[in-house]
């Protein structure tokens, strides 16, 4: 299945059908992911998704996207109760990173 936000990847689930995701060419169109995902989600929204494309703390997810980390972790919490991101607890750090969902979705 082609994935705009990443591959290769491979799920393997017991009792369901096998995935294997690949990249999506994303032709010459858009520069980046908020040129395409923008008018959908707002331009920090879409920023903010497409920076936790690789797994990443909020921090990160805040450097990556260019906004503060209050806007961060409102942005990821919108996008969790969305399904879009998931999101573990590990003590005081968090790690978000796309659900299953949102990177077979966003490919279709």
């Amino acid at each position: 299945m082609p994935s705009y936000f990443g591959g290769p990847a491979l799920m393997y689930r017991p009792e369901k059908p096998t995935v294997l995701i690949y990249p999506m060419h994303a032709g010459g169109a858009a520069t980046r992911s908020t040129d395409t995902l923008g008018p959908l989600l707002g331009r920090t929204r879409a920023a903010v998704l497409a920076a936790a494309r690789h797994p990443a703390n909020t921090t990160t997810i805040a450097e990556r996207a260019s906004v503060s980390l209050p806007s961060a972790s409102q942005h990821t919490t919108v996008l969790r109760n969305a399904g879009l991101l998931t999101t573990t607890r590990t003590s005081s750090a968090v790690l978000h990173a796309l659900t299953t969902w949102c990177v077979i979705a966003v490919a279709m």
